[in-house]
C-alpha cells in the first residue's frame, strides 16, 4: 500500500474511533446517510458508483437482519480458509478493522493462522440469499474467502474500505482469494410488514446516535 494512502486510512480509523461513525463531520465527508430499503438494482448502482465488482453479492433474510446488524461493524470483513474455517485477523478483541489492509495482501497458502473454530463459512451461508431473495449457494473453491460486510448507506466508506479490500484480494499473487460482499441493507424483496418494521427500527436507532 502506498505510504500516503496508508497514512490517510490510519488517520481515518483514528478519527472514527474518537468521534464515532455518525458524527456530522464524518457524515459530510463520507456521504453516510440514513438506511433505506434497497433493491438489486439500487445496490448494483451503488456498487458501480464506487467501482465495486457487482458479482458475488449476497444479503440476509429479514429474520437474521437485526441480530447481524447489532454484532457487525460496517464496513468489516470475515476471512475463511479453503475448508471454510474462520481465520481471526484481529490481534485483540478490541482491535478495529484497520488490520485488514495488511492482512488481506499477505494471505498465502501454507501459512499458519489463528482459527478459533467458532464460526464456519458454511454456517454463515445458510443464512444468505441472493439479491433476488433466493437461497445463496456456496462459492466456488478457493484458497481463501473474504466476506466483506457493506451497505449502500455507508457512502464513500465503500470506496475507502470495501474497494481497497476487494482490490487487494484480487491482486494477491500468493493465493487465490475469493471475495463475497454481504450487503446489510434493508431489502425490497422482504415481506412488506417486515420491511416497514425494520425500516422504522433502523431509522429510529440511527437518529438516536446522531
Amino acid at each position: 500500500m502506498k505510504p500516503i494512502l496508508a497514512m490517510r486510512l490510519g488517520l481515518l480509523s483514528l478519527l472514527m474511533l474518537q468521534l464515532g461513525a455518525c458524527t456530522p463531520l464524518l457524515k459530510t465527508l463520507y456521504g453516510i446517510k440514513k438506511p433505506d430499503i434497497e433493491s438489486k438494482e439500487s445496490i448494483g448502482k451503488s456498487n458501480r458508483k464506487w467501482g465495486l465488482d457487482e458479482n458475488n453479492v449476497v444479503c440476509l433474510g429479514s429474520d437474521q437482519f437485526l441480530s447481524t446488524m447489532r454484532n457487525q461493524g460496517l464496513p468489516d470483513a470475515s476471512i475463511f480458509n479453503h475448508e471454510g474455517k474462520y481465520i481471526e485477523y484481529r490481534q485483540t478483541d478490541t482491535s478495529c478493522n484497520a488490520g485488514l489492509f495488511q492482512f488481506i495482501p499477505n494471505l498465502q497458502k501454507g501459512a499458519s493462522y489463528t482459527m478459533p473454530d467458532t464460526l464456519t463459512m458454511q454456517a454463515l451461508f445458510s443464512r444468505f440469499y441472493t439479491l433476488d431473495g433466493q437461497k445463496a449457494s456456496l462459492p466456488e473453491p478457493s484458497d481463501f474467502y473474504v466476506l466483506i460486510y457493506q451497505t449502500v448507506w455507508t457512502g464513500k466508506l465503500n470506496k475507502d474500505h470495501v474497494k481497497i479490500w476487494e482490490d487487494q484480494a484480487k491482486a494477491n499473487q500468493k493465493a487465490k482469494v475469493k471475495v463475497i460482499k454481504v450487503n446489510l441493507d434493508l431489502q425490497s424483496w422482504w415481506p412488506e410488514e417486515e420491511q416497514k418494521k425494520l425500516y422504522t427500527i433502523m431509522r429510529t436507532q440511527k437518529k438516536k446516535k446522531e
